[in-house]
């Protein structure tokens, strides 16, 4: 026997001679049903599970590195399939792919492609290759398959679903690679090939004819529709049927026709990102017919022309901001770092757009080399319960094609530069669907890159109709990346039914009889003009200023597309326009006018009076400057954006009557310029002018007088240098220089004038600290810091209390005190101080007493989380497993608590609880962690990732806010519920999830409000 095979046991050969292959004399087959092996019963044996110690990473291929977890998790998989029962044996009962579904959903049934393929894959790494116990496991399975496919040849989707487009359109993807790997072996029941030939050839037919295929619904979910066309591209030489060929290239130019619109979206109901990319577009790329393969080369390269103006590259991040305000079914997906285009990628390897999207030759080596090197336990061990609990079979057929393409670094880069928005000339793009009636224009200018949609919504599974947002969805710089991005619906519902600051699209809101209204949301109809005429949009020159004109508040809307992007609301009334903005941590961000100044990042700040706002970044701004705001409000949004690299900060204008705004992106070094007539140093004018000198800088700004210097003398250098250059360019002459040089040597910049101390170099979160400041000639003393609740003022010498935040984590915290002197000039000094546990080994809590501050410290991954009345309120019920986590934050052993009140409960089993030794921020439940959740009825469960519920306490029902503390101590676990002193459940898990994790908060069906939220790691022992 093979080494390799260390799995098998003695018992295999002794079961095995009890469950023979029935002989296909035996076989009972249905009236007008495709042959099926009659179905074995009784006990079959057992796979043995994998030894990890004996596999070899280096053993695997790059492709083949993907199925490493699937290798770990395979015996699991296979003895899953049932054996103790005559009515579904061979029904794979491991919920692990199509959770939920029953023996009446053929998809279910999925991965026999999965045993199917590690009974055949002759490869070093693989001890089941041939597995006596595998193979009749895998029959089984089959022959259960087999015996759900209906009369006239297509599969169910569950009880509701008797005659499945998708079931029978993925069975035929599917399986038909399977057909391959099976021919190849040669060695599983030698009746069941036929049969599984003769039972896709009867999908086919059923696929190629069938109104639910064909009809209004086939044509709602293109990635469906395309996923059967592909499996049949793959059948065509084994089926040898050129009347079934003839009808398959008919269809295949209708669903051309059909499924992809003039616009270039595949049509998934209407725009649907995820599907186009992640399924049709990936599907397609496994395309098996040279004949009508033009025919799908030219599908997907209408839909990449497409795509570039909704996939924004971000050149900083080396990401893809997607434009996900038009996305109709997926709620939310507005960033990836990496979009491979195809299976394997393979797009890239015939359309060079392709390339600019997926990971590079030189990137995918180093992580293939990276995993080999850290072997099992780090590579393949901390995966194995997600994909457990997502155990996706088209992964299996990626690697089964064993083809795959990967660009090289400078490949990706040029087509990159290809990228319209990114790196080509100005544009005006049109784009119309003459199926939803659904209208595109996307345009670039010098100053600016800008998308908008217009139409209606249309019903889509599920009911997502309402999804989709129109208007205003992005502007897009080269440089900086989306800057303003519209989302679509963060939850279900329409506006008017929910909280107003859950709308973050970029619109005009106002309120109306039945509640608040955003155009965004209100599908309007636009119209389109060039000097003032109506104009045929499509026909419009690049840089043309087209105008689209749509209805808003009661009034008319207005956008140009001119050197900067200028909007105006005409309304019937009171009215505020929103614009999502898009921040990086380092942008600086200021009022504009009105005595306005900076504004602290993630704060809240409101003005009046102001005309503009102006964000700044390495020296390129964002200007929105306005007329007829009554005020400006720019709140912090915990929405997720940019895969957590960008923060939401949400602009506000509010008006009355008229709003008149423009937008633009500039160069500008020197943001909020010192624009006065002469150069001050300090308090004192020079006399010497102060001109620009070209960058949007000002000779006072490049003198930088008001800042921190390590000496005077540094500041008197900094001057001589600075002013020289200046009389250089011609902007300064060589008198008014050494004027400026003589009053930098006459001043106190950079003299160290002051003293600064902490009363503590160490502070628990939520405390307050005091820090002292002396010296001469103080003006005003400012003390800032990353962990403070926000910078403290004082007027003088003395001491200054700050606060800590309440959700700062333990950590050092970098104070900054800012003394103002009163010569005008300014002396900054650093504190050191340290946030350390409470005495109770607290290292989180937050009482969400502040909006600002819980969007600091946690990320709303799903759901509808907000701050309000004083708790953290997740307000939908549509769904189970809503999550926010706290960031930044990991704990292995120890206690999280947090009080919580249901509001509101979809269904008897709703539930609120938390979640705890997540692997990833944001992995569902089922993912990875142990979720801890109370139900109303009082009952307590412990579900473990991949496992399910492993234990339940019960008491009394919840009648109020009540706490919910779970303790974490290795393996045991335990929860209190209220203030019972015993806990209400305790359970010690045989192979515990180890480590540190991710603390979440988790609902089911259930709105829930949370509050006093305390993380703490177990106190010393003596």
């Amino acid at each position: 026997m093979n080494s390799k095979r260390r799995i098998l046991s003695a018992a295999v050969t002794a079961v095995l001679a009890l469950t023979p292959a029935v002989p296909a004399a035996a076989r009972a087959t249905p009236p007008q049903r495709t042959p099926v092996p009659a179905v074995a019963s009784g006990p079959l044996p057992e796979v043995a599970p994998l030894d990890p110690a004996t596999i070899d990473l280096a053993d695997f291929t790059g492709l083949e590195q993907q199925l490493a977890p699937y290798l770990g998790n395979l015996a699991r998989l296979a003895n899953s399939v049932n054996d103790d029962s005559t009515t579904n044996h061979g029904y794979i009962t491991c919920n692990c792919w199509r959770a939920g579904q029953g023996p009446n959903d053929a998809r279910v049934m999925e991965n026999v492609l999965t045993l199917a393929y590690f009974y055949t894959a002759d490869r070093p790494w693989n001890p089941y290759h041939r597995d006596p116990a595998l193979r009749v496991r895998l029959e089984a399975a089959l022959r259960f398959m087999l015996g759900t496919q209906n009369a006239d040849g297509s599969f169910p989707q569950g009880s509701g679903d008797l005659h499945s487009r998708a079931a029978t359109g993925f069975a035929l993807e599917l399986y038909a690679v399977m057909l391959e790997l099976l021919d190849a072996d040669g060695t599983v029941d030698a009746a069941l090939v036929p049969a599984l030939t003769a039972a896709m050839k009867a999908a086919s037919r059923w696929f190629l004819e069938d109104e639910e295929v064909w009809g209004p619904r086939g044509a709602q979910f293109a990635n469906q529709v395309a996923g059967g066309l592909v499996g049949i591209s793959r059948l065509l030489r084994r089926f040898a049927d050129q009347e079934l060929r003839t009808r398959f290239e008919q269809r295949l130019a209708e669903h051309e026709r059909v499924s992809q619109g003039a616009a270039g979206f595949y049509r998934d109901g209407t725009v649907a990102h995820r599907y186009s990319l992640e399924v049709e577009s990936e599907d397609l790329a496994g395309w098996a017919d040279p004949a009508t393969r033009p025919v799908i080369d030219r599908m997907q390269s209408r839909y990449l022309d497409w795509a570039q103006y909704n996939l924004l590259y971000d050149r900083e991040l080396d990401g893809y901001a997607i434009n996900t305000a038009i996305d109709s079914r997926h709620r939310g997906w507005n960033y990836a770092e990496e979009l491979p285009i195809g299976s394997n990628n393979l797009w890239g390897k015939v359309i060079p757009q392709a390339r600019a999207y997926s990971a590079t030759r030189e990137e995918t080596g180093e992580r293939r080399a990276a995993w080999v090197k850290a072997g099992w336990q780090g590579s393949v061990a901390p995966r194995l319960a997600a994909t457990w609990a997502y155990l996706d079979p088209a992964l299996v057929r990626d690697v089964a094609l064993g083809e795959e393409y990967h660009p090289s670094a400078a490949e990706r880069r040029a087509a990159i530069a290809t990228l319209r928005p990114y790196g080509g000339a100005p544009y005006t793009e049109h784009r119309a669907d003459e199926v939803t009636g659904q209208r595109f224009v996307f345009a670039k200018r010098p100053g600016y890159v800008v998308g908008m949609g217009f139409g209606k919504h249309v019903n889509t599974q599920y009911g997502f109709w309402d999804n989709q947002r129109f208007g205003l969805s992005y502007l897009y710089d080269p440089k900086l990346g989306a800057v303003v991005q519209s989302q679509n619906a963060p939850q279900p519902g329409a506006p008017r039914t929910r909280p107003v600051d859950a709308e973050l699209s970029w619109g005009t809101g106002w309120t109306a009889a039945d509640g608040v209204h955003f155009d965004s949301y209100d599908q309007p109809v636009p119209a389109f003009f060039r000097d003032g005429a109506p104009v045929d949009p499509a026909t419009a020159g690049d840089l043309d200023r087209l105008e689209v004109r749509y209805p808003a508040a009661g009034g008319t809307k207005s956008v140009t597309l001119g050197d900067s992007l200028r909007v105006r609301v005409a309304a019937g009334g009171d009215f505020f326009e929103r614009i999502p903005l898009v921040l990086d941590e380092r942008d600086t961000v200021r009022w504009i006018g009105g005595g306005g100044g900076p504004v602290e990042a993630g704060s809240r700040a409101e003005a009046a009076g102001v005309s503009g706002l102006v964000v700044n970044r390495d020296g390129r701004s964002v200007e929105i400057r306005w007329t007829g705001a009554g005020s400006a409000v720019l709140w912090p949004s915990s929405f997720p954006v940019a895969g957590g690299a960008r923060a939401l900060r949400v602009l506000d204008l509010r008006a009355a009557g008229t709003l008149d705004y423009d937008i633009r992106v500039l160069d500008d070094a020197c943001v909020a310029s010192d624009e006065r007539e002469h150069v001050f140093i300090g308090d004192r004018d020079t006399g010497v002018r102060n001109p620009g000198d070209g960058t949007g800088c000002t000779v006072a700004d490049r003198l930088r007088a008001g800042e921190q210097w390590d000496g005077h003398g540094a500041f008197v250098a900094h001057v001589t240098r600075t002013t020289a250059g200046l009389v250089r360019a011609k902007v300064l002459r060589a008198a008014e220089a050494a004027r400026l040089v003589a009053a930098a040597a006459r001043s106190d910049v950079g003299h160290d004038l002051v003293t600064v101390g902490a009363a503590a170099s160490e502070a628990v979160a939520g405390q307050p600290v005091g820090v002292r400041v002396s010296g001469r000639r103080i003006a005003g003393v400012t003390v800032s810091g990353p962990c403070l609740t926000g910078p403290a003022t004082a007027s003088g010498p003395g001491e200054v209390r700050v606060t800590v935040r309440e959700t700062t984590l333990p950590g050092p915290c970098p104070l900054t005190v800012t003394t103002r002197r009163a010569d005008g000039t300014t002396e900054i000094d650093a504190l050191g101080l340290r946030i350390v546990p409470d005495a109770q080994g607290v290292v989180f809590r937050d009482g969400f007493s502040s909006a600002a501050d819980t969007a600091r410290a946690w990320t709303a991954v799903d759901g509808a989380w907000s701050v309000a009345d004083g708790v953290y309120r997740q307000q939908d019920t549509t769904r189970t497993g809503w999550r926010s986590v706290i960031d930044d934050l990991t704990i292995a052993d120890g206690s999280v608590e947090t009080r919580l009140h249901f509001r509101a409960l979809a269904t008897s089993t709703a539930f609120g609880g938390v979640q705890v030794r997540t692997a990833r921020p944001g992995d569902a439940y089922t993912q990875s962690g142990y979720l801890v959740y109370l139900r109303p009825n009082g009952s307590v469960d412990v579900h473990r990732a991949g496992t399910g519920v492993i234990a339940t306490g019960t008491g009394p029902a919840v009648t109020g806010p009540t706490t919910l503390r779970v303790e974490l101590r290795g393996p045991e676990i335990r929860a209190y519920v209220g203030g019972e002193p015993a806990p209400r459940v305790t359970v010690t898990d045989p192979s515990p999830i180890a480590g540190p994790g991710h603390v979440q908060l988790v609902t089911g069906r259930a709105a829930v409000d949370f509050d006093d939220v305390r993380v703490a790691l177990p106190r010393p022992t003596s």
